[in-house]
């Protein structure tokens, strides 16, 4: 059975040119651990009507940076994940988006996979294929 983790971030602020991208969370795997991000969510708390989205994306040269986040687990027997998470990462190079969710400036957005095999997959150990950035992109500019 696998093991579920949430690594929830609040009061972030998106980038400060409306349509630019911020990167907000990498997820990196440790060694022999493969992981896969099955859900996502977010909520938007502004009160200027737009759009904008989140974007799952995957680097060849991973990120670098940030503050260690503890995923917490869905179930309190859990052991603890094998996979890092920090936030406000410096984004690495050579991306290959894998999906743009869109989101509501005033409301939000989600997305879960429906079937394992929708789930993004990242490879043990780090690297090309074990890691996954989320990043935003909004209409207006340092939504909070």
């Amino acid at each position: 059975m696998p093991f579920y983790y949430s690594a929830a971030l609040y009061g972030l602020t998106t980038n400060v040119t409306a349509g630019a991208e911020t990167d907000h969370l990498q997820l990196l795997t440790g060694a022999g651990a493969a992981a896969m991000l099955s859900g996502l969510f977010a909520v938007g708390r502004n009160v200027t009507v737009g759009g904008g989205g989140i974007r799952v994306r995957r680097y060849a040269t991973i990120s670098t940076g940030g503050t260690p986040v503890t995923p917490r687990p869905a179930n309190p027997r859990s052991p603890a994940a094998a996979t890092a998470a920090n936030s406000g990462p410096t984004a690495g190079a050579t991306a290959t988006d894998l999906m743009e969710m869109a989101v509501s400036q005033t409301g939000g957005g989600g997305w879960t996979a429906l079937e394992p095999d929708d789930a993004f997959e990242m490879s043990p150990g780090g690297g090309a294929n074990g890691n996954i950035d989320l990043l935003s992109v909004m209409a207006s500019a340092s939504m909070t």
